[in-house]
């Protein structure tokens, strides 16, 4: 068995997330932030750390405050909680 996410997670994760993304400012090309996530087993974000910066620092801040926000993330397929640590990546324009 494996304690990973599901080829949908990453969907079901940014569809929570994204909402919550605040960036007011025009921003150019669709620059990727990647994030890891820890979770515990009901779901609330534990930690988080950048992991591959998109090259602008705003968009970077923009996302780690959102995952702040979101707190939570949904479970998986399977009813579960990813138990190993996940890398989520944020663009403006998904």
């Amino acid at each position: 068995r494996s304690a990973g996410p599901s080829g949908s997670y990453g969907g079901k994760v940014a569809a929570k997330v994204k909402p919550n993304i605040v960036y007011p400012d025009a921003i150019s090309g669709n620059p990727r932030a990647e994030v890891e996530v820890r979770l515990s087993p009901d779901g609330t974000i534990v930690g988080k750390r950048l992991v591959q910066s998109s090259g602008n620092k705003a968009w970077d801040d923009a996302v780690l405050r959102a995952l702040d926000k979101t707190e939570t993330l949904p479970r998986d397929v399977d009813g579960r909680v990813p138990s190993v640590p996940i890398i989520i990546g944020f663009k403006p324009q998904d």
